[in-house]
């Protein structure tokens, strides 16, 4: 299998990870492009995070449901006893964010409805359920895909952020991460749109959490090149000499304050790595995990050491791979 986006949650006594994979038998000039069905949620277990123990897979498309064409990035949340996965589906009637539940984290049934509609990466109009104001003027916007579920409660709310585009504007300046809230995981309505820097195409798999007083909100900027180049000035000074499909974080006052551009940092990692999935520990420390990239191959990385600064940037430990 190739495998990417992870996902992770502890269940008292092990890690598990949720990444979406894709059998290598389809062949290199497909794996990016016209393989739906095959695309699927895995699973594997560790108690350390270095080794892991495949678990099979744990949701697949189906076919005669609204999620007839595949799966993509997600996030886990336990309430009331079970296990919610949150994911986002493709399907040829239209996209949705699809809900998963599970006893065991290992066997999932999926509800017969998305929770909300989503777009397709690439759309560029539509039609959508949420509008909110940014600097002043109302916007209409609508998710992309990558629902991250934040694991705790805040003041009664379930809080959700997605990779989000904002309509009635170019593609290449979309891009943006949106917030949603639940009183009980199943209705869902708009908190505010809550990065917007106008310079990206799409802000990908979010992740948001809360440490030393500060809330950190991290992505994956994919920007369309050739506009970058074209209006270098107008890009916030972070992203400003960057590739495309770089790790970013904001640090945040408070949980759906507005990102604001001074607030914005590049985060260095290791060479092949991308989309970063911050995880805490017992021992009171965070570790940061990766998708790894090496030739033909793709996996989990390694967890490296996160640190924090004064100031609210954020730093990974980069070591050599072991």
């Amino acid at each position: 299998m190739w495998s990417w986006d992870n996902w992770f949650v502890h269940d008292g006594s092990r890690w598990h990870a949720f990444y979406l994979q894709l059998p290598k038998a389809v062949g290199l000039d497909r794996r990016w492009k016209n393989n739906d069905f095959y695309k699927h949620v895995g699973h594997a277990t560790s108690s350390d995070l270095l080794h892991w123990q495949d678990q099979g897979p744990a949701l697949g498309a189906l076919s005669g449901t609204w999620n007839d064409r595949h799966i993509a990035t997600g996030s886990i949340i336990k309430h009331q006893g079970r296990w919610w996965m949150f994911f986002t589906g493709r399907g040829t009637a239209g996209d949705g964010v699809g809900l998963a539940l599970s006893d065991d984290l290992t066997n999932w049934k999926t509800e017969p409805q998305p929770l909300f509609p989503l777009i397709d990466t690439f759309a560029e109009k539509g039609d959508s359920p949420f509008e909110s104001p940014w600097q002043g003027k109302s916007q209409r916007w609508i998710g992309i895909s990558d629902p991250y579920i934040l694991p705790e409660v805040h003041e009664g709310w379930f809080y959700m952020v997605l990779c989000a585009r904002v309509l009635d504007t170019p593609l290449a300046q979309s891009g943006c991460l949106a917030l949603v809230r639940s009183r009980d995981l199943r209705q869902w309505e708009s908190a505010g749109i809550l990065a917007w820097p106008q310079c990206f195409e799409r802000m990908e798999t979010p992740q948001l959490w809360q440490r030393e007083g500060r809330w950190y909100l991290s992505f994956g900027g994919v920007l369309d090149t050739a506009w970058a180049q074209a209006h270098h000035a107008q890009l916030p000074e972070a992203v400003r000499g960057q590739r495309s499909h770089e790790n970013y974080v904001y640090h945040l006052p408070e949980l759906t304050a507005t990102a604001q551009e001074a607030d914005l940092n590049h985060v260095a990692i290791p060479k092949g790595h991308y989309i970063m999935k911050v995880l805490p520990l017992k021992e009171g420390r965070d570790v940061a995990i990766f998708t790894h990239k090496r030739d033909n191959d793709s996996g989990i990385s390694r967890p490296y050491p996160v640190s924090y600064g004064a100031n609210g940037d954020l730093q990974i430990g980069i070591s050599k791979e072991r």
